[in-house]
């Protein structure tokens, strides 16, 4: 007889204990199948190493717990700081914003008005049309209604519509109105 009488020999076998999930999830496999199998001692092994994992990680998860409630009443202090904080500061972050969007509208504006000038769209005074109809040799009683009406409130379409119709071709061969509408549409 080998080995001494009494003394129970250690299995070896590389199953005696669990170190992560991983291994958790494989041993689960295996007792699954043995469970198929009817392997009832095989089993009830696999189901000890499993419960001593889940025992020694519970003990870590409650300390985690513990440290995670004064976490969230800290949490809850500090979220009921930045509300205070927020809440002296929101109206000066108002006026704050409503200067910054003033600011930006007025830099539109001043940057729309430049880029007009540049292309010439500048507006023309009542005077600058006055003069370009003394230019052409024409009065202002002497004109039109519709082209009376360009010259108060110059619009593109409009413009279009009297170049037709104005035009020296279609009109009594005089060109004179549609030198006037061609040098109206310039300044605008």
């Amino acid at each position: 007889m080998n080995g001494s009488y009494g003394y129970l020999n250690e299995e070896n076998t590389d199953d005696n204990e669990i170190t992560n999930d991983k291994e958790l999830r494989k041993i689960k496999k295996k007792l699954r199948n043995l469970k198929q199998k009817g392997d009832i001692e095989g089993s009830r092994k696999l189901e000890i190493l499993i419960n001593e994992y889940v025992n020694l990680n519970k003990s870590v998860d409650i300390k985690k717990t513990k440290k995670n409630k004064n976490n969230k009443n800290k949490d809850k202090d500090n979220d009921s700081f930045l509300e205070k904080e927020y809440q002296k500061n929101k109206e000066m972050n108002a006026k704050k914003y409503a200067e910054q969007e003033r600011k930006k509208y007025a830099e539109q504006e001043r940057k729309k008005y430049a880029e007009q000038e540049q292309r010439g769209y500048n507006c023309v005074s009542q005077s600058d049309t006055d003069k370009l109809i003394q230019d052409h040799g024409l009065k202002k009683t002497n004109l039109p209604p519709d082209i009376l009406e360009i010259i108060s409130d110059y619009s593109h379409v409009l413009w279009k519509k009297l170049s037709l119709k104005y035009h020296p071709d279609k009109y009594e061969g005089s060109d004179t109105y549609s030198k006037l509408l061609n040098c109206m549409k310039d300044n605008h």
